[in-house]
């Protein structure tokens, strides 16, 4: 298990609403696409999160820490 891929991944799933809505579809696409060396474990693990939680978690972050171009769930 790397800690770190998983941290990397669940601050761009905070941070980045394309990347959010990409992991909605699928989640192991989405990391794959965005190089996150993930295990089959992790990625289930991962996927059990709650997405309308983490835009909701989005939101209340400054706007200087999103992605840039990236927007947030309206």
């Amino acid at each position: 298990m790397s800690q770190r891929a998983v941290e990397h991944c669940l601050g761009r799933l905070i941070t980045d609403t394309q990347f959010r809505r990409l992991a909605r579809n699928s989640l192991a696409q989405a990391c794959r696409q965005f190089g996150y060396d993930l295990t089959l474990t992790e990625i289930e693990l991962l996927g059990h999160l709650d997405f309308t939680a983490l835009a909701d978690v989005s939101r209340y972050l400054d706007a200087g820490l999103h992605r840039v171009g990236g927007q947030l769930d309206q």
